[in-house]
C-alpha cells in the first residue's frame, strides 16, 4: 500500500524515523462544483461568484476591484479539483478579512522586521571563491540601492551570526512598511516569508528587480550548488516553481492594494 510519509517528534525517532499514513485517510480535494465565475460589486464591496453561490469570508468582502478579478481567475482557471495551496491570492484575501490572530499593521510590520537580521542578501556564506564573487556581483547592486533609497547603510555579515541592525534603521524601514495599509503589508509579509528576505521583496515591490530576478537571487548559493552537482529531478525545479508562484502573488496582492485609480468626467 502506497502512504505519505510525516515527520515525526523527536522523541519518537528512537520507535521509527516517519510515520506512514494511508492515503485512505487524507481528505479528497473537492471537484470543482461551478461553470461560472463572475465578480459584482462596487464602492468597495466585492463579491466572487461562483455561479449563484457567493464566494466570501464569515467577516466580509474584498475591497479592491483588481483583487476580486485576480481572486475570480485563480476559480476560474480550476480544471477539475479544488486546490486551496494552489490560491494564494484567495488564500491571502480570506486571512487579511478575517484576521484570526486578530492582529495590527503594527504586528505584522514587526514580524517582517524579524526577518532583518538573517536577511538573505546579508547573511553571505564563506564559501568557494567563485560562490562569494558571485554574490557581490549579484546581491551587491541591489544592497547599494536599498542603502540609497533608505539612507542607510546595511552591510553583509559573515559566519553564523546575524546582522547587527542598529534601531534607528529598523526604525526607518518600519515606518516605509507603516506607509502602506493593513492588506499590502501582509502582501510584504507573505513576499518576505517566501524569499526570507526584506531586501529583495521591498525591491521588487519597488520595481527595482522582476519577480523572477528576486527569487533567483534569493536562491542564489542553492543555483550555484547545482550548476555542479545538478538538481534532483522535480524537485529542485518544484521548489523553485512554488516559490516563484508565492512571491507573484505577494506582488500582485501588494500592487492592487496600493494602486489607485480615479475617473474624471468632461463637463457638457
Amino acid at each position: 500500500m502506497q502512504g505519505v510519509c510525516w515527520p515525526v517528534a523527536p522523541r519518537l525517532l528512537k520507535r521509527a524515523a516517519t510515520l506512514t499514513l494511508s492515503r485512505r485517510f487524507l481528505p479528497e480535494a473537492r471537484r470543482r462544483f461551478y461553470k461560472n465565475v463572475t465578480v459584482a460589486g462596487n464602492g468597495g464591496i466585492y463579491e466572487v461568484n461562483l455561479d449563484f453561490h457567493k464566494l466570501k469570508t464569515p467577516l466580509g468582502h474584498i475591497p479592491n476591484h483588481g483583487l476580486a478579478l485576480a481572486v475570480a481567475q485563480e476559480w476560474g482557471a480550476t480544471k477539475d479539483k479544488i486546490v486551496p495551496s494552489f490560491m494564494h491570492l484567495t488564500g491571502l484575501s480570506c486571512t487579511v478579512i478575517d484576521n484570526p490572530n486578530h492582529e495590527t499593521k503594527w504586528d505584522t510590520v514587526n514580524k517582517i522586521l524579524e526577518y532583518l537580521d538573517t536577511d538573505t542578501l546579508l547573511y553571505q556564506e564563506q564559501g568557494p571563491d567563485d560562490l562569494n564573487t558571485l554574490q557581490a556581483q549579484e546581491w551587491h547592486p541591489i544592497l547599494e540601492w536599498f542603502n540609497t533609497k533608505f539612507e542607510v547603510d546595511l552591510k553583509p555579515c559573515h559566519g553564523i551570526v546575524g546582522a547587527d541592525i542598529p534601531a534607528p534603521i529598523r526604525n526607518t524601514i518600519r515606518q516605509y512598511l507603516l506607509s502602506y495599509d493593513a492588506w499590502a503589508v501582509s502582501g510584504f509579509l507573505y513576499g518576505v516569508e517566501a524569499l526570507q528576505s526584506v531586501i529583495l521583496t521591498i525591491a521588487a515591490a519597488e520595481r527595482k528587480i522582476s519577480a523572477e530576478k528576486a527569487v533567483f537571487l534569493s536562491r542564489l548559493e542553492l543555483e550555484y550548488q547545482t550548476s555542479f552537482w545538478g538538481t534532483v529531478e522535480w524537485a529542485h525545479d518544484l521548489n523553485k516553481q512554488e516559490t516563484q508562484a508565492r512571491f507573484s502573488a505577494a506582488l500582485l496582492f501588494i500592487h492592487f492594494n496600493t494602486w489607485q485609480a480615479s475617473v474624471t468626467h468632461k463637463a457638457k
